[in-house]
């Protein structure tokens, strides 16, 4: 599912970020851990093809990015991945349930929306389908986000600090969607966070191999 090798990337005249070696095995979800500043949102805009691969290789649910054109990167990128993004995007001026429909909206389809039930019902939060994000808690947003993420049933999910702004209680709260979720739909989690709680949550997993930075 995912692989890279040889994989450096450096902004206009800055220091250059090096990535050692790395290939997860079939089965296993991922965790970017390290301190801020440190590549772990570099490596997840180069997973989900928003930077383009300077140096090196990088495979990704068996598609080497470097080879792709910048139009096939973004058709490659709406088929196969789900984002849950540190701040989660979602428009105040739309619904939670016209939130769901944008994915498929930006793609050119129609939306499902007994896909978009379905997720909010697995998330427990299908009351929330015609309330706008200011009305939610942050909880209840990220599990918005989370449903986002999840319509277009992506091959990976990416995860970009799940646990800011949540306490412990929370934390665990998320990462275990994440991962029920992803078990769920079949697909790679990957996550990227500084937290030592998520690191301590998640450390203990055989189903989660770990890449320091």
């Amino acid at each position: 599912m995912l692989a890279w090798s040889g994989l450096r990337h450096r902004y206009g005249g800055g220091a250059e970020i090096s990535y050692a070696d790395f290939a997860l095995r079939p089965g296993r979800h991922l965790l970017l851990r390290g301190a801020s500043g440190s590549g772990k949102s570099t490596l997840l805009a180069l997973l989900a093809g928003l930077l383009r691969v300077q140096h090196g290789g990088l495979e990704v649910a068996a598609t080497e990015l470097q080879s792709l054109t910048p139009r096939a990167l973004d058709a490659w990128r709406g088929a196969t991945l789900g984002v849950v993004p540190q701040r989660l995007h979602l428009s105040d001026a739309l619904t939670v349930a016209e939130n769901l429909a944008l994915p498929a909206l930006a793609a050119g389809e129609r939306p499902d929306t007994d896909r978009a039930t379905q997720l909010l019902e697995a998330l427990d939060i299908v009351e929330l389908a015609g309330r706008r994000p200011h009305q939610l808690s942050v909880g209840q947003a990220q599990r918005v986000a989370l449903a986002r993420a999840l319509m277009r049933r992506p091959r990976l999910l990416l995860a970009d600090e799940p646990s800011a702004n949540l306490d412990d209680e929370h934390t665990l709260h998320m990462l275990a969607l994440l991962l029920d979720s992803a078990e769920r739909e079949g697909c790679t989690l990957v996550i990227a966070s500084h937290d030592a709680r998520v690191v301590e949550a998640l450390g203990a997993r055989e189903d989660v191999a770990e890449v320091s930075l």
